[in-house]
């Protein structure tokens, strides 16, 4: 069952570090078979209350491939340099 990764941005991060950022991620998930299917600003609310301005989706091939990117040793240091930078929530959830 796929899983996906879903994130979007709390707090704005410094510039040039989430460009060096954005330059390496994608090759930290794509050897999980993550593909990003969502990468873009100008969310518009629907329903309820959410105060976002950007959003990321990952899909992956299942949970387990998910985990195995999100807590490997390829994603650590893109991700502990993010959050030294911006705040963002993240969640992962099975999908069909």
């Amino acid at each position: 069952m796929p899983a996906y990764y879903i994130t979007h941005r709390v707090t704005e991060g410094d510039e040039a570090t989430m460009t060096l950022y954005s330059s390496k991620v994608n090759a930290t998930f794509e050897p999980y078979g993550g593909v990003k299917i969502v990468r873009g600003g100008n969310p518009d609310c629907l329903e309820g209350e959410w105060d976002i301005d950007r959003m990321t989706i990952i899909k992956f091939p299942d949970r387990e491939s998910l985990n195995g990117w999100y807590n490997g040793p390829e994603y650590a240091e893109l991700k502990a340099m993010r959050h030294a930078v911006m705040e963002a929530n993240a969640i992962a959830v099975d999908g069909p």
